[in-house]
């Protein structure tokens, strides 16, 4: 919270359990979330701590919640790549697939007028090494003890030769999800 705090001093910041939120009922006009109930194993449980710290008529969103189940990797050779990072999320604990289930999810709340949606992709050609660093840092985290050393180097020079010649597509469908709690108008 401090590092936040350094950033908006004027802001109160609170930490705490998403199962069991810190605040009285009906105390805000909006919750969200953002790229969280991948990590959560009862993501029920977090959507309905939301909807209780929600005034009626108020809103929950739910903002980038990605779907590995339907990755899309270019060249075809890196769908692979794609498969074993999906399970190596599933062993961290993730749910790699949390993406499609925020419609139902969401429904199970009572939430209402709901929308949910999936965030469009876009390709910067030819792509910033940064960006192409900063996805390899996560896939050499994610894949640790996963593959061999040998395997990721190979995935790795034929991911940088596709960034490079501008071919390369990594597609993860990000999820979102907004409604209203009831009782509201």
């Amino acid at each position: 919270m401090a590092f936040a705090h350094q950033f908006d001093p004027r802001t109160r910041f609170s930490a705490g359990d998403g199962l069991n939120l810190p605040f009285p009922p009906a105390a805000f006009d909006i919750a969200y979330c953002h790229f969280l109930l991948l990590w959560v194993a009862r993501p029920l449980e977090a959507l309905l701590e939301m909807v209780r710290v929600v005034r009626p008529g108020g809103y929950v969103l739910v903002l980038a919640e990605p779907d590995y189940g339907g990755r899309i990797d270019y060249p075809i050779e890196l769908s692979r790549l794609g498969r074993f990072q999906t399970e190596a999320l599933r062993s961290q604990g993730a749910g790699p697939e949390r993406g499609r289930e925020l419609g139902a999810l969401f429904l199970s709340t009572g939430i209402q007028e709901i929308e949910v949606g999936v965030l469009g992709g876009r390709w910067q050609v030819p792509a910033q090494v940064e960006d192409w660093e900063a996805e390899w840092a996560i896939l050499e985290y994610d894949l640790e003890g996963s593959v061999t050393a040998e395997e990721l180097a190979r995935w790795k020079e034929t991911d940088r030769r596709a960034w490079e010649r501008g071919e390369r597509i990594l597609f993860v469908p990000t999820f979102y999800a907004w409604g209203r709690t009831p009782g509201g108008r």
